[in-house]
């Protein structure tokens, strides 16, 4: 986005382009959901402008992907842009709105700093893997995901991606292209997630990602802290990491739980689909099971766990609807 200096016109978007994209992608889910409800078709229906919708506090969320054919189309990888509304369809980050059989997630590492891919070469490489597959939409970070610089609702709206894109990792297939082996630790996170919360996890085992995968399991083994800080991996930004290092000793602690597959996604779930609630409790075979995020503590029947409490971003997102300039040292966009 063409940040506002002097005489410079930021770029708005049309009402007609906001309101094509509502339309659009409530009429997809029908497709995607044998009964999608009115819910969120009646929350996104109440927003009448882009602004609106990025600054939404009511803890609904709704993910960019962009569709099939802009993604196969691009000779480079697109920045995300609200004047490419076109390029995309909303998704209720909700139970059964983003499958493996209509959805990707693209890992990829940051080749400089302002342009992940600014030769469009693993962007040729995703094409020509992902073209003759059956698929609807794809998700990618610099694509899907404002970036720097943001406006007050961009950061607003890029905060809430950022606190739920597990959910997109953990109900997408998997994509990924790597150069030679580089300690960075969103590409761990993003495969460990996808490795520790899938049934089967991550079945091909490819040069590229062989380091990384094995590093999972030693993380299983040894530790998040004493495999990251063994291998040196490293995040831009301090506060990613911390970030990172709650989501990481999560999933690694409900595996050394033994806990079966399908309670560690309901319980990731419900902090996904739930991102405003602080506690999450249920039972599991007759124990109950409490997380509490910003605590960092898992308790399961009589045992109590800890693990690195999340960042409460509550309190940055009343700072961000206050302020007119944003400031984030949070940026997904550099690994």
């Amino acid at each position: 986005m063409t940040p506002h200096n002097g005489d410079e016109i930021p770029i708005v978007p049309s009402s007609s382009s906001w309101k094509s994209l509502v339309s659009r992608s409530i009429q997809a889910w029908t497709s995607l959901v044998r009964d999608p409800g009115v819910l969120h078709q009646g929350i996104l229906q109440r927003f009448n402008t882009l602004d609106e919708f990025l600054s939404d506090g009511s803890g609904f969320m709704f993910w960019f992907f962009q569709r099939r054919e802009a993604f196969l189309s691009q000779k480079t990888l697109a920045k995300w842009s609200p004047d490419r509304l076109d390029d995309y369809m909303l998704l209720p980050a909700a139970s059964g709105f983003v499958k493996r059989t209509d959805c990707f997630f693209i890992s990829h590492f940051w080749h400089t700093k302002d342009d992940p891919d600014p030769d469009g070469h693993f962007l040729r490489l995703f094409q020509q893997c992902l073209g003759p597959q059956t698929w609807s939409y794809v998700w990618v970070d610099w694509t899907c995901a404002p970036q720097h610089p943001r406006s007050p609702p961009e950061e607003l709206y890029f905060l809430r991606t950022l606190n739920s894109m597990s959910g997109i990792i953990r109900n997408s297939g998997f994509m990924w292209f790597y150069p030679p082996f580089e300690p960075r630790l969103w590409i761990l996170y993003e495969i460990a997630e996808y490795t520790l919360t899938c049934e089967g996890g991550m079945q091909e085992v490819t040069p590229d990602n062989e380091q990384f995968i094995g590093h999972v399991q030693e993380m299983v083994r040894s530790g998040v802290r004493a495999t990251l800080d063994r291998h040196g991996y490293r995040c831009t930004f301090d506060r990613d990491k911390q970030f990172l290092m709650c989501w990481l000793e999560v999933i690694v602690l409900m595996k050394d739980l033994h806990l079966h597959i399908d309670d560690v996604r309901n319980v990731l779930d419900n902090l996904t689909w739930h991102p405003v609630a602080t506690i999450y409790r249920n039972a599991i075979d007759g124990r109950l099971i409490q997380l509490d995020r910003y605590e960092g503590t898992l308790i399961l029947g009589e045992e109590s766990h800890s693990f690195t409490p999340f960042p409460d971003w509550r309190l940055d997102a009343m700072n961000t609807r206050r302020s007119p300039g944003v400031t984030s040292e949070t940026e997904k966009a550099k690994k």
